[in-house]
């Protein structure tokens, strides 16, 4: 029986402004019965209220952490790729590829740092500086621009221990398309025999 039934019931104790003793208990125990729902409800949304500010401010709390530990990395792969422009000893670059190669060639394509690796093949570098960057490049096989640049690489490079390296590279990506700069290879009468011989091997290869 809800409290307004109740109350409806006992009307006439109520205008007389007294009610027998048993209904006075049972009329207090209904009011606490339909007073203590309304109490618990707001006690429910207190907590929830709570937590969602709890949530909140640990979500803040995390994307801060995020966002500072990303512009901490990209700042320090900034720096990396300027000290491979900026390197003045050769060990000092093959440092700073060995760098950038375990702490972000591992996560994901970073077009900076392939963009300064390319440059590296391209330019009048050392020959351990490109063996470097052709290790380092070789963990993308799939990545088209990756692929293109070591076959033009292929076709200019005249450093004989990188034009093995640029050989075996190819073959392990088994490029149709570095049979023109193996027959260059194969054609100029100053490549070493040793390459010539690699060359001519994997250009039978690809041609199977």
């Amino acid at each position: 029986m809800s409290l307004e039934k109740f109350v409806k019931e006992h009307q006439d104790a109520f205008d007389d402004k007294t009610m027998p003793e048993t209904a006075s208990l049972d009329f207090e125990a209904r009011l606490k019965k339909e007073l203590h729902p309304k109490q618990t409800k707001v006690k429910r949304l207190n907590v929830i209220r709570y937590l969602s500010i709890a949530a909140s401010v640990a979500l803040l709390v995390t994307f801060g952490y995020w966002y500072q530990n990303r512009q901490e990395r990209i700042e320090k792969r900034d720096n990396l790729v300027l000290a491979l422009d900026e390197s003045d000893t050769n060990s000092s670059r093959l440092e700073a590829i060995y760098e950038i190669e375990d702490q972000f060639v591992n996560e994901k394509e970073d077009e900076k740092i392939l963009d300064a690796f390319f440059k590296i093949l391209k330019a009048n570098s050392d020959a351990n500086s490109k063996i470097a960057v052709i290790d380092a490049l070789l963990k993308f096989p799939d990545n088209v621009k990756v692929r293109s640049q070591l076959i033009d690489a292929l076709g200019t490079e005249t450093e004989p221990l990188v034009q093995l390296k640029l050989i075996k590279s190819v073959a392990t990506l088994r490029e149709q398309r570095a049979k023109a700069p193996l027959k260059k290879i194969i054609e100029d009468e100053e490549s070493l025999p040793l390459v010539k011989g690699n060359a001519s091997a994997l250009l039978a290869m690809l041609n199977q």
